[in-house]
């Protein structure tokens, strides 16, 4: 009989808020609840009562699922969370959304939380939980009794519970009884949606894809709450992950974060540095042959990575994915090995004071306006691209913009993308680099959009490159700014540049520490914008 590998319940990285989790001396509230709770501390009975919950309206939580709610759901002598920020990092199909469920559902339910607003990139992904928190409820009679309706409309998905007096925590701190309405929301994230998200338990889920413009804007408006808290949720990062990663970093801290639980389930992976040797290394693990880190092929380091594995997730599949999937990709989704973003930004070409003048925050951009262009980059690897939206403001200065969605892994994407928008914004141009690996969309997009679509050579890249550099020290365009565009932020400040021809310069793909397609993309559409404008003719988009 084959003998089952299970997954690690307990994850690699964690730390956790400091909490009264045994009785304290000369705590009233820890020797209250010693008839109820011998032994464990106030800073656990919410936790303990919502995870009793959570079995009796037929939740089955595996051991670390249980855990991770347990300790997000600790709390400070005086009733307040003892962590306001929590992040879940663990690969797919592990379970992450039950945990979500639970939360939300104790939240409305149990715990007594006005509203609680569940995100996500996209928006099949809020939709499906939505149908499963839905599905919880509809199983459980005692919990169908309690609700007011279920609103499933497109878009405007949320659950909402009858007025019933309810023991919620005051502005001051203090507990009182009011009759109010709980409601969970479920929402697709947008740029610039995240100023509308205020509750008193907000999730973004898929964390991996979360700009630092929706946090930071939802931040103060949570301020008002008497005790709110925040979930991230994420497979693994990526390397524009700048809100998730900025989280990691204080959770990797030696001290932890006095505000912040975290948890990461993932290997100890192998670094460059690591001895390989073609005869004695296999090639599922880079041939490396170093026993200090884990080996990507070994089922253990599988069951580190994975707590559901032997439950949910299967090692004769595992095994599939390692042999099936492209290594990066492996690593990433089932590993729990990250690319995440760098601090060091150079800012070599354009410097950060100048970059931030150029920013639209103090500026009302309006909507984009024709005539508009689009610039298309793909990374050196080949697995996402950039697109980037260059249009003319009113008072004829171009605005940049990476458009939502216009940032995504794979290649078969683009086509599809730029049919949809050339449909409905008519641009004036389509430039791709003929020198990357974009060049390889030439030949479709000369067939559809002939001399509107821009296969731009070495030279007029060089030449791309200097007009770009040459309007952004005049001040002659806008973005979107750090939170706004954090990819084309942290891409311009990582940039480097390569020699062309002789004196011309360039944005360098290989030499560049990381993804620079946002600049590439930015460059080639302002360059096309303005190459392309002049012979732009209203009158053609009109009807």
């Amino acid at each position: 009989m084959t003998e089952i590998t299970y997954g690690e319940q307990m994850p690699r990285v964690w730390t956790v808020p400091s909490r009264h989790v045994t009785p304290e001396e000369g705590c009233l509230k820890c020797e209250k609840g010693q008839q109820e709770y011998p032994g464990h501390g106030c800073g656990e009975f919410q936790a303990m009562d919502t995870i009793e919950w959570c079995r009796s309206v037929g939740f089955t939580l595996d051991p670390w699922q249980e855990w991770f709610l347990a300790q997000s759901l600790g709390c400070s002598p005086d009733g307040r969370w003892a962590a306001m920020e929590n992040a879940l990092i663990v690969s797919r199909q592990n379970g992450k959304g039950a945990i979500l469920e639970a939360r939300e559902l104790a939240g409305i339910y149990l715990l007594g939380e006005g509203k609680i607003i569940h995100t996500a990139h996209e928006f099949k992904t809020s939709i499906e939980h939505f149908r499963r928190c839905r599905q919880v409820i509809e199983n459980d009679p005692g919990l169908s009794r309690r609700v007011q309706r279920i609103a499933a409309s497109h878009g405007d998905e949320a659950i909402v519970l009858k007025k019933e007096p309810t023991m919620i925590m005051g502005a001051d701190g203090k507990y009182v009884f009011k009759k109010a309405e709980r409601e969970l929301r479920f929402l697709a994230r947008s740029r610039g949606s995240g100023r509308g998200f205020s509750a008193d338990c907000l999730v973004y889920d898929e964390a991996m894809i979360l700009s630092e413009d929706q946090v930071g804007a939802s931040m103060p408006t949570m301020s008002a709450r008497a005790n709110p808290q925040i979930f991230y949720t994420a497979s693994s990062g990526l390397e524009d992950s700048f809100q998730l990663g900025a989280v990691r970093q204080r959770m990797l801290k030696p001290r932890g974060d006095d505000a912040l639980f975290g948890a990461e389930w993932s290997i100890n992976g192998h670094t460059d540095e690591c001895p390989r040797d073609e005869i004695r290394g296999r090639d599922t693990n880079y041939y490396i042959i170093c026993d200090r880190h884990d080996d990507r092929d070994d089922p253990k380091s599988w069951a580190k990575a994975n707590p559901a594995m032997g439950y949910r997730i299967n090692e004769r599949f595992t095994r599939m994915e390692l042999m099936g999937m492209p290594p990066d990709q492996f690593d990433v989704e089932r590993l729990g090995l990250g690319k995440w973003p760098t601090d060091d930004e150079a800012w070599s070409v354009v410097s950060e004071p100048l970059w931030e003048r150029l920013s639209t925050t103090q500026e009302d951009t309006g909507f984009p306006t024709k005539p508009m262009s689009f610039g298309i980059d793909i990374d050196e690897d080949g697995k996402s691209a950039t697109i980037c939206v260059a249009w003319e403001h009113s008072s004829g200065r171009p605005v940049l913009e990476i458009p939502r969605n216009g940032m995504q892994n794979g290649t078969d994407w683009i086509i599809p993308w730029l049919k949809d928008r050339y449909s409905k914004y008519q641009p004036c141009a389509i430039a791709v680099p003929k020198a990357s690996p974009a060049g390889s969309l030439i030949e479709d997009g000369k067939k559809l959009w002939r001399e509107k679509f821009l296969a731009v050579g070495p030279g007029d890249e060089s030449a791309a490159f200097a007009f770009f550099v040459q309007q952004a020290k005049e001040e002659q365009f806008w973005h979107f700014g750090k939170e706004g565009a954090p990819a084309l932020w942290h891409s311009i400040g990582k940039a480097d540049t390569r020699d062309v021809g002789d004196g011309g310069k360039s944005w360098s793909r290989r030499d560049s520490e990381s993804d620079i397609t946002p600049a590439t993309a930015a460059t080639l559409a302002l360059y096309a914008l303005n190459k392309m404008k002049r012979s732009y003719d209203p009158m053609r988009s009109i009807g």
